[in-house]
This record gives C-alpha cells, sequence and structure tokens, in this order.
C-alpha cells in the first residue's frame, strides 16, 4: 500500500523563510519525533512506506533501539482536525489517486485552502482592532499578507488604508472627486461619440420637385 499526499500551497513555504513573523515550525507534519518531507505546492509527492528512528531508553543508552514508524501514522495526523492540515488543503491518501479522483480532490484542496486563509484574515483583523483599542500594533505576518493577496482583499495595513484612517474626510473627498471626474470624463467621450457618428452619417439627398406644366 502506498501513500500519496498533496497541498495547494508549500509546507513549509520557501519563499517566506528568513522573514521577519515567519514561523515555519508549525508547518511540518511530525508523528512520534519523526517529519515528512517538506511539501511542494500543487503537486502529488508519494511517501514511503516507512521511517527509521533510533530511540533510546535513557542518556546512558548510547546505541539506542532502530524502530519502524510506519507512513499510515502520519494520517491520521493530516486528518486530525485540530491540527490545521486537513481544513488547509492537505489531503493524504492510501492509494495513489486516479486522474478523476487528482481533478476533484484538486479543487477541494484550492477551495479548503481558501476558505482556511479567509479564516486567518478574519482573525487578524479582529486581533488588530482589538490591539489598535488598547493603542498598540498587531503586525501582518508574511503569511497574512499572502492571504490578502491571493484573496485580493484590500490590507488595513496598507498606505491607502492608513491615509484614511488618519483623514477619512480627504479620503472622502478624494473618492468623490475621482467619481466626478470619471462621470465627466463618459460624458465627454458620449458627446464625442455622438458628433462622430454625426459627421459620418452617409447624406440623403432632398427629392427635387417635379417641374409645373
Amino acid at each position: 500500500m502506498s501513500y500519496w499526499i498533496f497541498s495547494s500551497e508549500a509546507l513549509p513555504n520557501p519563499e517566506m523563510m528568513g522573514k521577519p513573523r515567519y514561523t515555519p515550525d508549525s508547518e511540518y507534519i511530525r508523528f512520534s519525533g519523526m517529519t515528512l518531507p517538506p511539501l511542494p505546492k500543487k503537486a502529488w509527492m508519494k511517501l514511503p512506506d516507512e521511517f527509521l528512528t533510533i530511540r533510546r531508553a535513557d542518556w546512558k543508552d548510547k546505541h539506542g533501539t532502530e524502530v519502524e514508524v510506519p507512513i499510515r501514522k502520519f494520517k491520521a495526523i493530516v486528518d486530525h482536525p485540530e491540527r490545521g492540515f486537513a481544513e488547509r488543503g492537505v489531503i493524504m491518501l492510501d492509494h495513489e489517486p486516479s486522474t478523476v479522483e487528482k481533478e476533484k480532490l484538486e479543487k477541494l484542496s484550492a477551495e479548503l485552502n481558501m476558505k482556511f486563509r479567509a479564516k486567518q484574515i478574519e482573525f487578524y483583523e479582529n486581533q488588530r482592532q482589538m490591539a489598535v483599542a488598547r493603542q498598540g500594533t498587531y503586525e501582518p505576518t508574511p503569511y497574512i499578507d499572502e492571504c490578502y493577496d491571493l484573496l485580493s482583499m484590500k490590507k488595513p495595513y496598507s498606505m491607502d488604508a492608513l491615509k484614511a484612517q488618519r483623514d477619512p474626510g480627504a479620503a472622502a473627498a478624494s473618492q468623490i472627486a475621482e467619481a466626478i471626474a470619471g462621470a465627466l470624463k463618459k460624458d465627454r467621450e458620449d458627446t464625442a461619440n455622438a458628433a462622430m457618428e454625426a459627421l459620418t452619417r452617409p447624406r440623403q439627398e432632398a427629392a427635387v420637385p417635379a417641374a409645373r406644366r
């Protein structure tokens, strides 16, 4: 029996390694001291049948005992609702997925991942509001910043958002001015189009009345 695993996002994310406030330790899948290899983004990965580890009875046990950890033990970790991996869109199977299964499960993984990211943004914004109420700050993590980008949501810590918070009147005035400018531009375009249509419309010659006898 072969086990396969899939994730819509890389876990941990190599592009975020070393960035402030990114803690990859929680993104590894672990069981009994063993860790699965990093998960690639949007790619099925076949897992080994088992892992070998050394366990020691105490600090005096220099040689230890070799112990086999079956890969099926990790499936319980992935599927556990409190671990967050399944909610995040990580899917682990006890067989190689067919083409039809891959298509369905990859779509499901993407949907779960987007819901998870939206939930993370909601948590962040709630924590940020509480921090601001206490005259404090709550900085976003690189993961939260990526969530805003992928969901195309406005970041409350962006320059435009911060300017609006400092001077909401100016922000509202700017929006009104932009709306008026857009309306005037459209009106000018409509007028120009009407004039062009009138100039290019074929002329109809007036009928000449018959001569009187």
